[in-house]
């Protein structure tokens, strides 16, 4: 909705708070983690190269194994390096710091619950993503990361794992809204069939395309 000099002005000041805020220590963590995430919106050349060298900087994050207290910085990192074109550093991510870690497994889905809606209070900082979930709501939490299966294609492997992880915790969840199973049935025959997908995604999607079905029994 920005005119492009409004949209330069905009990501160029966004550029300058990252920045500023690694100066600040731990005390800009948080912003300096949501202001270079926001930055990989920018898709002119000058933007991409920045981001590029920023973001490479900070891949040992993503090396890391279960949780850390960096773990939201190296998901971030991860998400952003899709938009540059480099998927392998958010599979890496998926399989070192989220599989096999349940505080991991617990802080993605707070994550996603808090980014969808499905958490309604405002969090001050990444304190509840370690907390076991009480008061989100989980088929809206289903519903948005069903719906992300298709419309957020280079991210597919991290929708598929975190849908997993939700109804293996929530194995019942599709009987809450039979039209979103149904929808969920179609994307994950879709996706099934699709060979650019990776083995872990394939396996735990065969996995998400069973539950609806066991469910009807």
């Amino acid at each position: 909705m920005l005119s492009s000099p409004d949209r330069g002005a905009f990501f160029a000041h966004l550029r300058d708070t990252a920045d500023s805020a690694v100066g600040a220590g731990e005390d800009g963590t948080l912003l300096h983690r949501q202001a270079l995430y926001l930055c990989s919106y920018d898709r002119t050349p000058e933007a991409t190269s920045w981001m590029g060298h920023a973001l490479h900087a900070r891949r040992d994050l993503i090396a890391a194994r279960g949780w850390t207290p960096h773990w939201a910085a190296a998901r971030s990192t991860a998400t952003a390096l899709v938009r540059l074109g480099d998927s392998q550093p958010l599979l890496d991510f998926i399989d070192r710091a989220m599989v096999g870690d349940d505080a991991a497994e617990t802080a993605n889905l707070n994550y996603w619950a808090y980014w969808l809606g499905a958490i309604r209070e405002p969090q001050a900082n990444d304190g509840f993503m370690r907390e076991r979930p009480t008061d989100w709501e989980p088929v809206r939490l289903m519903t948005g990361l069903v719906s992300g299966l298709h419309q957020a294609p280079g991210y597919v492997d991290l929708y598929v794992h975190s849908l997993w992880a939700l109804l293996v915790n929530h194995s019942r969840l599709p009987l809450a809204d039979p039209e979103l199973a149904e929808k969920l049935s179609a994307h994950t025959t879709r996706l099934l069939d699709h060979h650019g997908i990776s083995q872990r995604s394939r396996r735990e999607l065969s996995a998400v395309h069973y539950v609806p079905r066991e469910n009807r029994k």
